[in-house]
């Protein structure tokens, strides 16, 4: 079984929890980690090995799940800032529902960390599902919400992977070493993102701009709001490297449709995975620019440039620009009183 998780980066420790897993599984699993971490593909790869329970076609499971149109696989993504009371009574009512082609059916669950109160709709199904029913939840962390969910579940931890980890894999992958331990750096322990900063050669250019965007602060707010337009250009820059990705995925999509004539969920389902990828390599992006501000910063503490009470400052307004993130905020305003706080 050891070749299903040959994609997993990084992670020992959960590999070998997935594999025995599988040969007697639970009802209800809970991979706890960064999702930069490779928990979703692990998830992905799991339900594969879970769907396989005859070990009659483990290729054509894995290809299914891998594209997330297995017909008997749900993954169920918040719709908004929190996991809501309406998608947890449809994941109740899914998991009462019958495989479609097989034994069993798996759902997974994502960014279960942020499920508030409706945790308690979902705490029955996943304690007693049916016996064809297996949940493997996702989340980033055990918050107080998840403290009852998690007590019921087999846990497994994912660890954020060092940037030594990143760099190996990247230039296995071909890429240029340079290019790989720039990204490798700077992916914040994410092999997705340290890709998609391998793949886009306007990534050091934007890292640079942010590090340098204090020099065009006066203390004005007209020049606080024009530094911010420019952030913002920066942010929607960033978008071209997945786009290209995006269109690759569509054409492959078609072109299995047409050779194994599987649609699965088809393209609304590749569709909103897009736009999810694209909302969250924003917030990534914000936050890149983030720490690039800062390294500028602790930089010129170093360096005895900086007075030292403006450097706490400008600091502690990157950090709560940072946690702003979670909450879906206004982009512009944000960025707009990020620029006005750096700019005293």
């Amino acid at each position: 079984m050891s070749s299903l998780f040959d994609t997993i980066t990084g992670q020992p420790r959960a590999v070998l929890m997935l594999q025995a897993a599988l040969i007697n599984p639970v009802p209800a699993y809970l991979f706890v980690g960064p999702s930069g971490a490779g928990t979703r593909n692990a998830a992905r790869l799991f339900a594969a090995g879970l769907l396989n329970d005859k070990n009659n076609d483990q290729e054509r499971h894995q290809r299914l799940a891998t594209a997330e149109e297995h017909p008997d696989l749900v993954i169920v993504d918040r719709s908004g800032a929190f996991v809501t009371a309406e998608q947890a009574r449809d994941i109740v009512r899914t998991a009462s529902t019958s495989p479609i082609e097989g034994n069993r059916k798996v759902i997974v669950v994502t960014d279960l960390h942020l499920i508030r109160d409706a945790g308690p709709m979902l705490l029955k199904s996943i304690e007693e599902p049916p016996p064809s029913t297996f949940f493997v939840l996702l989340a980033d962390e055990i918050s107080s919400d998840l403290v009852t969910i998690a007590s019921r579940c087999l846990q497994i931890e994912f660890v954020s992977i060092p940037a030594s980890e990143l760099e190996k894999l990247l230039s296995e992958e071909g890429v240029d070493p340079d290019r790989a331990r720039f990204a490798s750096q700077i992916a914040d322990g994410s092999i997705d993102r340290a890709r998609i900063l391998a793949s886009d050669d306007g990534a050091l250019n934007r890292w640079n701009a942010w590090s340098q965007i204090r020099e065009r602060l006066n203390g004005s707010g007209g020049n606080a709001a024009l530094a911010a337009d420019l952030v913002l250009e920066l942010i929607d820059s960033s978008a071209g490297p997945m786009e290209s990705k995006h269109s690759e995925e569509k054409l492959a999509l078609d072109e299995r449709a047409e050779r194994f004539g599987e649609r699965g969920a088809g393209r609304t389902t590749l569709d909103d995975r897009h736009k999810r990828e694209l909302r969250r390599l924003r917030t990534d992006e914000f936050l890149m620019g983030f720490s690039a501000l800062g390294a500028a910063i602790r930089q010129e503490i170093s360096d005895q440039t900086i007075d030292s009470q403006k450097a706490i400052r400008s600091l502690t307004a990157i950090q709560k620009a940072s946690e702003n993130l979670r909450r879906n905020p206004n982009e512009k305003l944000m960025t707009q009183h990020l620029m006005l706080e750096l700019s005293d």
